[in-house]
């Protein structure tokens, strides 16, 4: 496999290897920007706790004021309260920087969240997953961050570089799916089928829409658990009008959920599991807290 260790300067040095393709070169340009966009002061990595809310207030480790939710004129809102003494801020809007003094209240739609308040250097973050709204804690000295190195991959390889083809459904379906959380089940939108074919054999993965016509495959294979997390998901690029494009696995990531244990990911939907070891993209990350650390 292969670490990445420099997070902070994505720079290739070609002389250590007279062999490198075009295609190792993006990679490792990709693949360095990745890390330093994970490795931000409030990025994945710091993320250090998570509470569902409820109508009861309650504290966060280390933080002033208390929280929960609350149906305000027949909606539900998230509560903060705290003294002004306090120091509790709030970090975003138009009104960012002030202190919270007293009741505020916030709200996000499903699936989206809030960097909400801050103190210090510490950023309590507003999310709503499922119907319900939950915080998580956002803190630049959190362990995962502080102990970060790098996110191991395979060697990059031209085979896993597969052309494909795209058939839309006929129009885009919500599909329940499991998250990271055994608590939680949320819905993803699928668009349609990704068709490949690795030795020989055809395979189909169902997709959902990402960013700029690309599109987003959710997938299990016969690595996860020993070398790779539960599940990766890889983007392919913009299909042509006959639906065409490509899947690189190589560029399979991990969710935040590989991460931290305070990931709310969707898994893949039901049929997404290949039944074959797909050796490329990135490998299960070192973790120093939750279930995976040694």
């Amino acid at each position: 496999m292969t670490i990445a260790h420099d997070v902070s300067a994505p720079q290739i040095d070609r002389s250590a290897d007279e062999h490198t393709t075009d295609l190792e070169a993006a990679w490792k340009r990709w693949h360095i920007s990745r890390q330093r966009d994970l490795a931000v002061s409030h990025g994945w990595l710091s993320l250090t706790h998570f509470r569902w809310l409820d109508d009861s207030p309650a504290a966060l480790p280390g933080l002033p004021g208390a929280y929960s939710a609350q149906r305000r004129d027949g909606a539900t809102v998230a509560v903060a309260f705290a003294d002004v003494s306090d120091g509790l801020r709030l970090a975003a809007g138009p009104q960012a920087g002030e202190a919270v003094h007293g009741e505020i209240t916030a709200e996000v739609a499903e699936a989206g969240s809030l960097l909400w308040l801050r103190h210090e250097e510490v950023l309590v973050e507003l999310v709503l997953r499922g119907g319900r709204y939950a915080v998580r804690v956002r803190d630049p000295q959190g362990p995962e961050r502080a102990a970060f190195k790098g996110i191991p991959a395979f060697p990059v390889s031209e085979a896993w570089q597969l052309p494909a083809t795209f058939t839309a459904l006929d129009a885009p379906r919500a599909v329940s799916v499991d998250t990271a959380r055994d608590d939680l089940r949320q819905d993803v939108t699928a668009v349609g089928i990704v068709s490949f074919e690795v030795d020989g054999r055809q395979y189909s993965l169902t997709a959902t829409r990402g960013p700029d016509d690309r599109l987003f495959v959710s997938f299990r294979d016969l690595t996860n658990g020993t070398q790779t997390a539960p599940w990766r998901v890889v983007a392919t690029s913009a299909p042509g009008d006959d639906g065409s494009l490509v899947i690189d696995f190589n560029r399979a990531v991990n969710l935040p959920f590989a991460f931290t244990e305070f990931g709310t990911c969707p898994a893949p939907v039901p049929g997404n599991d290949l039944p074959l070891a797909v050796t490329a993209g990135e490998l299960a990350p070192l973790r120093v807290t939750g279930p995976a650390a040694p």
